[in-house]
């Protein structure tokens, strides 16, 4: 999966950039640019929204995490990681790699029918909610206007005629950096970094 910018954030791979420095020397190189390293745990933010986060369908972008719903609830986590993904979840669902539900880890977002499901071209498979596993057997969620952000059981939010399956955009053992760009240097997806960095280094050294 190539990341994609959200605002000043971009989440990069660095060993997939194919560089002919070490990760080192590429951090250091970035860090004279002026970017910056960001450490982001979306389980932890999810964590945070439970309980202060109010939930309503149709949500506008602007306001996450204030106000939410399902999906523009998980758009906002993997925003904060600087990595985009879509509005909807049906369309969530089209990205990243699919996973089996027993291969599970902390940060794939697991997704469900719902009150309203949308399907490309399988009625039996649209796709109405989702939500962010956390590690813990358990999936936070905006529900609903009752319950607003919640965290519940996997096996009661994937139970078996409503389970629509999981998608992974970080894989597993990946070390997938979040870079805060420095104000007037633009970036749209993780690829940039490395012509950033070849750049650089191409550069002729002073006399």
């Amino acid at each position: 999966m190539e990341y994609r910018a959200v605002g000043n954030r971009c989440a990069v791979n660095l060993d997939s950039l194919l560089l002919p420095v070490s990760r080192n020397e590429a951090i250091c190189v970035l860090g004279k640019k002026g970017f910056r390293i960001v450490q982001v745990d979306i389980v932890l933010l999810a964590r945070q929204c439970v309980g202060a986060s109010r939930y309503r369908r149709g949500a506008r972008l602007f306001e996450a995490p204030a106000v939410v719903d399902c999906s523009s609830f998980v758009k906002w986590l993997y925003a904060q990681r600087g990595i985009w993904l879509p509005r909807r979840s049906v369309q969530q669902r089209e990205l990243g790699e699919e996973v089996a539900l027993a291969e599970i880890v902390p940060g794939d977002l697991v997704f469900a029918s719902g009150r309203i499901d949308y399907y490309r071209d399988n009625p039996q498979d649209g796709v109405g909610h989702v939500g962010i596993a956390t590690g813990d057997k358990t999936v936070i969620h905006a529900a609903n206007s009752r319950e607003h952000v919640i965290e519940n059981p996997l096996a009661a939010f994937a139970e078996e005629k409503k389970f629509r399956g999981v998608r992974r955009y970080i894989a597993n053992g990946a070390d997938v950096l979040t870079l805060e760009t420095p104000a007037g240097r633009e970036v749209e997806v993780a690829d940039d970094i490395r012509w950033i960095i070849l750049q650089t280094l191409s550069k002729p050294k002073n006399p």
